[in-house]
């Protein structure tokens, strides 16, 4: 399930832009910076850890680096409005455990 080459193929990066084009457009947006970070993080995930989802749940590379970019870019926009407004972080904590 690896890829050889040193920057994956063509279905890897389509995946990724795919998910992350979708989570961008369907999420509450921040500025162009946060949203920016928030995309490198993902695609550096997709990038590492791709391979190992994808030995883990058996799917093929491209689906396993679309879901650890969803992932990876919901925890950091997560992350980055926990910062922003440490009281909405806790809400929605408190909101899930429920």
């Amino acid at each position: 399930m690896t890829d050889p080459g040193p920057f994956r193929n063509a279905d890897f990066w389509i995946a990724v832009g795919v998910a992350l084009i979708v989570k961008i457009k369907t999420s509450a947006s921040l500025g162009p910076v946060k949203v920016i970070t928030s995309m490198i993080v993902a695609a550096g995930a997709a990038w590492v850890a791709s391979d190992y989802a994808a030995e883990t749940f058996g799917v093929p590379l491209p689906i396993a680096a679309a879901v650890v970019t969803l992932t990876a870019e919901g925890a950091m926009r997560w992350l980055l409005i926990a910062v922003n407004d440490p009281k909405q972080a806790i809400d929605l904590w408190r909101y899930w455990r429920r």
